[in-house]
């Protein structure tokens, strides 16, 4: 006879199966804003955000919710998105900044004490791509990432992209090896700069 565990009826199930956003258009919201350095010594701005809208409101707080009922000191934000502020990531980072204003009707104030705060509760259109990389055990799983940043006025225009898939067949291993080693959306100075959910998130501040 198996024996019900005391507390067995209030434990969350964990079953390890990761719930996955799809991809598309989402109104998503800022829940906190910080600037850290890259591991190249580059200024980041970070974005720790949440769908705001829909039937996909509240994915990551939901996620992190689950993720701390079952590791309290583990648990971390997924939705997070980085960005260069320097060489040729301005240009990306200034229209992240525009397109936040244009979203929320204001304007930032630079060079102010705390102004990163007034960001938060702001909302912004996002688009979500998915892409398959190789682990470091070999297998190629899909992540759902934070693509692109764009006004609210201007998501319906956007166009979602296909998904980024690698090659098959022989060699496609060894093909892949340098970008395995660092995926484009997250090579320092180069565009957006993204992560998936959950990978490579040390430093990033906590809510």
């Amino acid at each position: 006879m198996i024996k019900k565990p005391t507390g067995y009826d209030e434990a969350a199930a964990y079953t390890g199966e990761f719930q996955q956003l799809p991809k598309g258009k989402y109104v998503c919201v800022i829940k906190q804003v910080a600037t850290q350095k890259s591991r190249n010594g580059n200024e980041q701005f970070v974005i720790l955000y949440d769908i705001a809208e829909g039937d996909q409101k509240g994915f990551y707080q939901k996620m992190f919710d689950n993720d701390k009922s079952q590791n309290p000191a583990g648990a971390k934000w997924r939705g997070v998105f980085k960005q260069n502020m320097e060489g040729k990531g301005l240009s990306w980072f200034k229209g992240i900044i525009t397109s936040i204003e244009r979203s929320n009707n204001f304007t930032f104030q630079w060079d102010r004490e705390d102004n990163e705060k007034t960001l938060n509760g702001k909302k912004f259109g996002g688009i979500f791509r998915r892409r398959q990389y190789e682990a470091e055990n070999g297998n190629r799983p899909i992540v759902t990432e934070l693509w692109q940043i764009r006004s609210l006025a201007g998501l319906s225009e956007a166009e979602v992209p296909e998904d980024e898939l690698l090659p098959e067949g022989p060699g496609a291993g060894s093909q892949q090896a340098q970008t395995n080693a660092a995926p484009p959306s997250m090579v320092d100075g180069n565009g957006f700069m993204n992560i998936p959910e959950g990978a490579g998130d040390e430093g990033i501040p906590f809510l």
